[in-house]
């Protein structure tokens, strides 16, 4: 189902740039920001929502949409999050 609506988003999507609606170099990121920007208002609208769940689940369902079977997407998503400042340090030991 999620690749069913997956491949309709990105035709819509498409169509609308095809038209000259949207202006748009690449249809996939187009489909991941609109997932980005909708998880902020159903988060800005439903405070009462667990944030992290509903960022894990918008992730896992792109993530299936982009082809990684559900159980890898799903096993991907609960890893937990590294930590910024340690990633940051690693990042600027390699610069």
């Amino acid at each position: 189902m999620n690749r069913d609506m997956a491949s309709r988003a990105r035709r819509d999507i498409q169509a609308a740039a095809d038209t000259g609606r949207f202006n748009l170099r690449d249809c996939e990121l187009a489909l991941v920001v609109g997932a980005a920007l909708c998880l902020g208002q159903l988060l800005h609208d439903n405070p009462e929502r667990d944030d992290a769940e509903a960022a894990d689940q918008v992730t896992e369902d792109l993530l299936r949409m982009f082809g990684l079977p559900g159980d890898e997407a799903r096993e991907i998503c609960r890893q937990p999050l590294p930590d910024l400042e340690t990633a940051a340090d690693r990042q600027g030991a390699t610069a």
